[in-house]
């Protein structure tokens, strides 16, 4: 028969039996009520005595005091306010004689961490000095066999947890003003199975990495109170293919053992492991896997690492386990401390591929607001992120792409029956030497998105034609002062205009299907450079072509122009109407014919001139 074995806690005085009484230091879980009901429980061991007494000191202050009767088992039950505050727990025996005394008992936030290395964070821990912050509480233990173990406050202690578990305390408290307590079972390389060791019989066997997990918790006398886990896991497991294949299972084994030990249990925030340098096929499986574990159990939110500062191949500095504390603190602030943040804080996830208007779209979470990357150097390299974009496992299909709203619009080629799309490499690397430190699809608050593995695409694949190897590019000027260019296409491909005026600093005008555009905002006197690429084939630019706009010849202007100037060097015809706010002034060596149909608004700025065009 299974069973949980419970140290015992029962601290003897000549008087009485201690068993149940707060450490020094401690922190206590607070409730939905922002309060914590705390148990002094004992039992009077010797005749003679008539009271027993509970006094409860707030930040020095009398907060509460209740005396019983003498009876063999006593116990008291006071409500303590979360916050700010330092409660000292007096017992008495007559009123007169002090039995125990308790100091810096706080009431706020417990945060169980378990996992690898990374979960505890101990980059720059050589120089690191804890914020010197009260409400930050350490529970640690000195030997499993006896239980030696205290709560503890860093900055007076040389005993620590990790700098990434420092960082994210502080910033809590910082921002929220509630105690924070953590107690730390992480396993430095241990993989999951071994975190996941539970002896059935006695799960606090000291001997499994589980069962020293579940005595800290005991030791800390707030094993039931143990509302909130953080699992940071997979180095061990994305390095072999095995392992891998086999993390969902014991995942969930883990997540299962969670629930039986911890009955209070209401939140694991999992997060989502980076991109290693060892080459297994299977790496993305488990990092999606990670990603979906929100979806498959009700209690877990997720976040992603990858694009974290700071990053080796394996570990971090302190800037990046700094920065993953930030960004995680943000997310409880919204979950447990009622931040109204805007659901940017989370690292958007994908929710669905699928074809629209020939192009490819990836979409994450509503409300999230994503970014497409500009290429970039870092590492010796320049890295685009269409290169980790694999459509059917191949990097070559997407071009180009755009962020519009919670959507990415993939443009691609060279694709039939597509089926699947993944995001971000299995292992990019070689450990010691060089690590993934490319670009990321991101959202406005700089979240790196998931790693996804193999999200199948919904619709059927359109046909996707190549645009042409040449684009030849050619332009003349129309009678209405446009210029009009042209150059050869295929009808389903949409192309990008561009024009400037030093042949140097080129921009975009225009994207248009087929192969016609009209630069309906070129001035006469001026010189002009145009080139038109496929949106599809970004690299393959037409040739430039030069427009010199002088004067014309006969002009019959029908419509309103764009331009504040249209000069002829024999004669302008118009029925144009100009509106108020309308600049125009037209010159002609011959005639200027106003014909039926022209008008001059009141407002308009208006001039006609003959004997002259001051662009030739």
């Amino acid at each position: 028969m299974a069973f949980l074995l419970f140290l015992s806690s029962v601290e003897l005085f000549s008087q009485v039996n201690l068993s149940k009484f707060p450490a020094n230091n401690q922190v206590l879980q607070r409730n939905e009520q922002d309060e914590a009901i705390f148990q002094v429980k004992g039992k009077i061991t010797e005749n003679g005595h008539s009271s027993i007494s509970l006094k409860i000191l707030q930040n020095g202050n009398v907060f509460s005091e209740q005396t019983l009767d003498v009876s063999a088992d006593f116990a008291f039950s006071p409500t303590l306010k979360a916050g700010n505050f330092n409660y000292t727990f007096i017992l008495t025996l007559d009123g007169t004689r002090e039995i125990k005394k308790s100091t810096q008992v706080a009431v706020g936030d417990l945060f169980l961490i378990y996992g690898q290395s990374n979960a505890l964070g101990s980059g720059g821990i050589d120089t690191y000095r804890p914020a010197e912050n009260p409400l930050m509480r350490f529970f640690t233990v000195a030997n499993f066999d006896n239980g030696d173990s205290e709560w503890v406050l860093p900055y007076k202690t040389s005993t620590w947890p990790g700098t990434g578990t420092l960082e994210f305390q502080k910033f809590l408290c910082g921002k929220y003003n509630y105690p924070v307590g953590v107690i730390v079972g992480s396993v430095g390389g241990s993989d999951i199975k071994g975190l996941n060791n539970r002896n059935p019989e006695n799960p606090a066997d000291k001997n499994t990495h589980y069962g020293k997990l579940l005595l800290q918790t005991i030791f800390s006398d707030v094993k039931d109170q143990i509302k909130y886990v953080i699992f940071r896991h997979g180095e061990s497991d994305g390095s072999f293919q095995l392992e891998s294949v086999q993390y969902p299972a014991e995942f969930e084994k883990l997540y299962n053992n969670l629930n039986l030990d911890f009955p209070n249990l209401k939140k694991v925030f999992n997060i989502q492991t980076n991109i290693l340098t060892v080459n297994n096929s299977k790496a993305g499986f488990l990092r999606d896997y990670q990603r979906r574990t929100k979806y498959l159990m009700p209690k877990i939110t997720t976040m992603s690492t990858v694009g974290t500062d700071g990053y080796d191949g394996l570990h971090y500095g302190l800037k990046g386990y700094s920065q993953t504390a930030y960004e995680l603190a943000r997310i409880v602030g919204r979950e447990i401390y009622n931040d109204n943040q805007s659901s940017q804080v989370y690292s958007p996830d994908i929710k669905k591929v699928y074809w629209e208007n020939q192009k490819l779209v990836l979409e994450f979470d509503e409300g999230m607001e994503m970014i497409y990357p500009q290429d970039s150097s870092a590492s010796g390299k320049t890295w685009s992120i269409k290169d980790f974009i694999y459509v059917d496992g191949r990097n070559d299909v997407v071009q180009s792409g755009k962020g519009i709203g919670h959507r990415i619009f993939l443009t691609v080629a060279n694709i039939e029956n597509a089926k699947t799309v993944s995001y971000l490499p299995n292992a990019h690397g070689e450990f010691g030497v060089s690590f993934y430190n490319g670009v990321h699809l991101k959202n406005k608050y700089g979240m790196r998105a998931f790693s996804f593995d193999n999200v199948s695409i919904a619709g059927e694949t359109p046909v996707i034609l190549p645009p042409p190897t040449e684009i030849t590019l050619n332009t003349e000027v129309n009678e209405d002062v446009e210029v009009k260019l042209t150059w050869n296409s295929n009808a389903q491909t949409k192309y990008h205009v561009e024009r400037s005026t030093d042949n140097n600093s080129f921009g975009e005008i225009g994207v248009v299907s087929g192969g016609n555009y009209y630069d309906a905002q070129a001035e006469l006197g001026k010189i002009y450079f145009y080139r038109v690429f496929a949106e599809n084939a970004p690299n393959t630019k037409s040739n430039t072509k030069e427009v010199a706009l002088k004067c014309l010849e006969n002009l019959n202007l029908k419509t309103l122009p764009a331009v504040a100037y249209i000069g002829a060097n024999i004669s302008i015809t118009t029925i144009v109407s100009i509106t108020n706010a309308k600049q125009l002034s037209l010159e002609a060596n011959k005639s200027i014919d106003l014909n039926h149909g022209f008008d001059a608004e009141l407002g308009s700025d208006f001039s006609a001139e003959i004997g002259g065009c001051k662009n030739n």
